[in-house]
């Protein structure tokens, strides 16, 4: 390798490099000390657990930490909250010194969720098992350290109100829902209980229980009815033998030549006739007695008959009636359990989230490292300008030492002589790169300058670069 013609290159496109290492140099530092500070307040949470063991009394609100935490971040982070935040602490309001840039509402809201870091930590694992205290970290960056402690203890601040307006607002709602629920289970037990009470008071005479004491019943009425039947049969031939000794007895008068009958007088009844009528009296007594018996068996019969379809209905409806009635004692009881939750939760005794260190305003910006910056520009000037060197002599094909001759060409010279300038082209030459370097070392920070202060601060400009390429200053996550 020709070490010396590689230098003698490099020295020759020197100008070149110098002007792209000074073109970054200068953007570098440039940047570097345009940049405003931006000072990052912190402030920590963590979540604590409940303060009464699960098993003494729970509480009704069973969120996971991470899962309520991510929750409260959607919630405090809305378009309307944060707009009104930035109003009510002034967050955009000009800095003395520094231009006014007008943003709409969408470029606020958008600023302020970048700005805004809510980094969760500890938690639970994928089973569910706790692995760690569940602490949250919350931040924010402002121009100055004031306002980033101001916003950070007003983020803080939201979540804490917001945590407990979630708890208590679902135990709230729960213990709503349970009272409620206990209130239609028990109009709808006072109905069911007035429809069995009606079924009874309908179907009383067929009704399961009474059954048997209606088959003793119908026993009974069939023993009495089989007395009557014999009692009238009794009667009846008591009447027929009665009969037939006064017709027997008016035969043998008729026939000894006496009157047939007798009596007392005219349209008076005879004794025969007195007794016969209260033997038919008699009779027709017991045929009305066993009329009724005879309507009560059948009446008995048909009420034993119903009685099945009866009991069915009946078993249906104490069913419906007992069920309901085990939904209302579980119902009692989870509205006791949510009363003891609301209380809870009333009280702070549930999972809460504390704060440990409240935030306070920075000594010093976390940001723009400016060495950093200043290096990178550096860096950068170095690395285009030595790039451009080799692409340029990539790109040039020219014969310039005598080996270029031999291999090119195929021909070795006798001797070379390199091209000398005249001293006019020399200085005009020194002069161009001098006015190239000025140019660069004064119009990069001008520009810069000239961008920040009429344009849009330069801060800004490299966050929606920034955004563009798809990398954000700062973004809310847990880790």
């Amino acid at each position: 390798m020709d070490l010396r013609f590689y230098i003698a290159l490099f020295l020759r496109r020197l100008p070149y490099f110098l002007i792209l290492l000074l073109l970054g140099t200068a953007a570098g530092v440039t940047l570097a000390l345009v940049l405003p500070p931006r000072y990052v307040a912190e402030a920590r949470l963590i979540v604590e657990s409940e303060q009464i063991p699960n098993d003494l009394a729970a509480s009704t609100v069973q969120t996971a930490a991470t899962e309520q935490l991510q929750i409260i971040q959607q919630r405090i982070l809305t378009r309307d909250k944060l707009l009104e935040m930035a109003n009510r602490l002034k967050v955009y309001a000009p800095v003395p010194g520094e231009p006014s840039i007008p943003l709409t509402a969408d470029e606020i809201v958008e600023d302020m969720r970048d700005r805004i870091r809510i980094q969760t930590t500890g938690g639970t694992n994928m089973g569910g098992r706790q692995i760690d205290a569940t602490v949250v970290t919350v931040s924010f960056s402002a121009p100055t350290s004031a306002l980033s402690a101001m916003v950070t203890n007003e983020v803080v601040t939201m979540i804490l109100d917001e945590n407990v307006k979630m708890r208590t607002s679902v135990s709230r709602q729960t213990l709503d829902f349970f009272n409620s629920e206990v209130e239609r289970l028990d109009q709808e037990l006072a109905r069911r209980g007035a429809e069995i009470l009606a079924f009874r008071q309908q179907h009383n005479e067929a009704l399961p229980d009474s059954l048997e004491f209606r088959r003793e019943q119908q026993v009974a009425l069939q023993d009495r009815l089989l007395l009557l039947e014999r009692e009238e049969t009794a009667l009846k031939e008591r009447r027929a033998r009665f009969v037939a000794l006064h017709d027997a007895s008016a035969q043998r008068r008729r026939e000894g030549g006496q009157p047939a009958t007798g009596g007392t007088g005219p349209g008076e009844a005879t004794a025969f006739h007195l007794e016969l009528g209260k033997l038919d009296q008699q009779v027709a007594d017991l045929a009305s007695q066993k009329a009724d018996i005879a309507a009560s068996m059948e009446e008995l019969k048909g009420s034993i008959e119903a009685t099945p379809g009866n009991a069915v209905q009946l078993d249906t409806l104490e069913r419906d009636y007992e069920n309901l009635r085990a939904q209302y004692d579980e119902a009692v009881a989870n509205r006791a359990r949510a009363e003891t939750g609301d209380m809870i939760e009333a009280m702070s005794k549930g999972q809460r989230i504390t704060v440990v260190e409240q935030a306070v305003a920075p000594q010093e910006p976390n940001s723009p490292n400016r060495k950093k910056i200043a290096a990178a520009g550096i860096a950068a000037g170095l690395a285009a300008g030595g790039g451009l060197i080799a692409l340029l002599e990539l790109l040039n094909t020219a014969i310039r030492r005598p080996v270029d001759l031999t291999t090119t060409l195929g021909i070795t010279p006798f001797a070379t002589l390199p091209y000398m300038r005249t001293r006019g082209q020399i200085l005009r030459r020194r002069a161009l790169i001098a006015g190239a370097v000025a140019a660069v070392l004064l119009m990069i920070p001008a520009g810069l300058w000239a961008v920040h202060t009429y344009v849009t601060p330069v801060d800004l400009l490299v966050n929606q670069l920034m955004r563009k390429i798809g990398i954000a200053t700062f973004r809310i996550g847990s880790a």
